[in-house]
């Protein structure tokens, strides 16, 4: 929803889905990285992640995972689909 009132879609058409790496640490702060192919020169790609940065500024507080009834760090990859209309 964030993303969806932004210019990537505009910007870069051909670009539908962006792969972004989501960290949550033990003390319940976020870190986002998106991920781009090896190969891609098609991208700013710095232009981009500030773009996905400001967006995602005032995200909503994310508990961090519990293991063994200690906060502990959790990774993954969520695909952000870009809808173009």
């Amino acid at each position: 929803e964030k993303l969806s009132v932004d210019t990537l879609s505009i910007l870069y058409p051909e670009l539908d889905t962006i792969e972004v790496k989501v960290t949550i640490f033990p003390n319940a702060t976020m870190q986002f990285e998106p991920q781009f192919p090896k190969d891609s020169v098609a991208y700013d790609k710095i232009k981009i992640d500030s773009i996905l940065k400001s967006r995602l500024v005032d995200f909503p507080k994310v508990n961090p995972a519990i293991k063994r009834g200690i906060p502990v760090k959790t990774q993954f990859i969520l695909p952000v689909i870009l809808k173009v209309e």
